[in-house]
């Protein structure tokens, strides 16, 4: 295996990682796990500073997923250590990058459509003016900012703006099939907030893709090209598992149960378009919803 095909991996136990792990060494590529908040080889710790350089010498990519997870009641101590895992780990992981004798030719790094804000009229596509206003525009501002140090440093860096990514074996999806298996689904906040999402296997293809498309540099929105309401979606799943979804959660109930993070996350009203990816030949293998529903669940 040459240095070409060594690719480093944060995150690359989460459900995206470890999709992500499998499918790049089905394709051929050397897939070495970067253990985050590790003070060892093979890892790095930005609460520490310690970052395993030699590690880092030679690969080909580097793709970055790692970061505290935002499915949590947001208290004060939980947004300084989802700020800090995604500001304070990427700024340590880009600048080191530049620094060692042989550079990535490719740095991915997440982010997420919250780049644009929480509440948007416009469809969205890369070109549309972000947006700091609220707790995630601001972390995913500071995020992709944190990566300023690869690509001022000549490293083609990509970034990847995600939304709810479609699997039954994790993220939000998941979370969602009991009540919906019950009969007990339905939509959310009154229904009309728009949302984007991508089936887990289009998302690993899209991240693929970029390995080797010198063209693809910057912002990219990782979602599917159609954006539904949250009753659509709703209405979608429901009839995928061939169950009732009327059932209605208001607004106020979940910002009880959730808080901040229910309003930023669920209550959020952003419709976002792949415009980079279809107008660089990227083909989604499932762009409906239904499809990619139905994939994900295996009906």
């Amino acid at each position: 295996m040459t240095a070409r095909r060594r690719i480093i991996l944060t995150g690359a136990t989460g459900l995206i990682g470890s999709a992500l792990s499998r499918r790049l060494t089905e394709l051929g590529y050397e897939v070495i796990p970067f253990r985050s908040r590790h003070d060892g080889s093979g890892g790095f710790n930005h609460l520490t500073g310690h970052i395993d350089h030699a590690a880092l010498e030679g690969a080909y990519a580097v793709i970055h997923l790692a970061g505290e997870s935002i499915a949590q009641r947001w208290s004060v101590a939980a947004k300084e250590r989802i700020m800090a895992s995604r500001r304070d780990g990427t700024r340590l992981l880009a600048e080191t990058l530049i620094s060692v004798r042989q550079k990535p030719e490719v740095f991915i790094s997440m982010s997420g459509i919250n780049r644009y804000g929480l509440h948007r009229a416009e469809t969205l596509d890369e070109s549309s003016a972000p947006s700091a206003e609220g707790f995630l525009p601001a972390v995913t501002e500071a995020w992709e900012n944190a990566t300023l140090a690869a690509s001022k440093g000549g490293i083609r860096t990509v970034l990847l703006r995600t939304s709810l990514v479609l699997s039954s074996t994790g993220g939000g999806l998941n979370k969602m099939l009991p009540a919906f298996r019950l009969g007990l689904g339905g939509p959310i906040g009154g229904g009309r907030q728009r949302m984007s999402w991508i089936g887990l296997p289009d998302l690993i293809e899209l991240i693929v893709w970029c390995l080797d498309n010198q063209a693809i540099r910057g912002p990219l929105n990782a979602v599917a090209p159609q954006t539904v309401t949250q009753a659509e979606f709703a209405h979608t799943l429901g009839a995928v598992l061939r169950r009732p979804s009327f059932l209605p959660m208001p607004a106020w109930a979940l910002s009880m149960l959730f808080g901040q993070m229910g309003r930023e996350t669920i209550l959020s009203d952003l419709a976002a378009r792949p415009a980079v990816a279809r107008d660089g030949g990227f083909r989604f293998a499932k762009p409906d919803l239904d499809s990619a529903l139905r994939q994900a669940i295996g009906e």
